[in-house]
């Protein structure tokens, strides 16, 4: 039953697809470890010449035992399903599925393996529209697989921090009444 769902998945996201492939890029990396923003940051830079505060958006790192964990501010915007096993994926789709889009053009996918040679490969998506499926496809397919993918943006893209709580009426109240009391305290000191 998962199969059939994830090959109905990958169908519908190929009706319009930006297809990546580890040809794709010449930006590669043979570290191990996640990155964070500052080792992204700098692979950017030395990569693509451009410097830009980045943040995660979107990752979705491979699980044995189910669906992908997905993380990030725009994890309920996408689906992420991994294809050619559920142990060594060499292929996977990411794909919108509703909410917020990501809008680039400051916009990176780091796919990771880790163990291999290269371990990871950086793409730049700055020509990617948010809404079509990123494509990967025959990522390390003789030895190794896709551990994980995680997309970054610039911090401009990153949704907005909920606002602070308006003051309840008796806090504003409490305050009236303290400014009245120090107003009064006041006029009566002078007079």
């Amino acid at each position: 039953m998962r199969a059939l769902a994830a090959a109905a998945f990958f169908v519908a996201a190929q009706a319009q697809a930006l297809l990546l492939t580890p040809g794709g890029t010449t930006c590669t990396s043979d570290v191990n470890s996640n990155f964070g923003e500052t080792e992204v940051e700098a692979w950017v830079r030395n990569c693509f010449g451009r410097g830009v505060d980045l943040g995660l958006l979107y990752k979705a790192d491979v699980n044995e035992d189910g669906p992908p964990f997905e993380s990030g501010p725009f994890a309920s915007s996408y689906r992420t399903v991994f294809f050619n096993t559920d142990i060594d994926p060499s292929d996977a789709t990411i794909a919108y599925v509703s909410g917020l889009a990501i809008t680039c053009p400051e916009c990176f996918l780091v796919v990771k393996d880790g163990n291999q040679s290269p371990a990871q490969y950086l793409f730049d998506l700055g020509g990617w529209n948010g809404t079509e499926a990123l494509d990967l496809r025959n990522f390390w397919p003789q030895q190794g697989a896709i551990s994980n993918v995680a997309i970054w943006g610039g911090s401009a893209l990153r949704p907005a921090p909920e606002p602070s709580p308006a003051p309840e009426p008796a806090t504003i109240a409490l305050l009236g009444l303290a400014l009245a009391s120090l107003g009064f305290a006041i006029g009566r000191k002078r007079g």
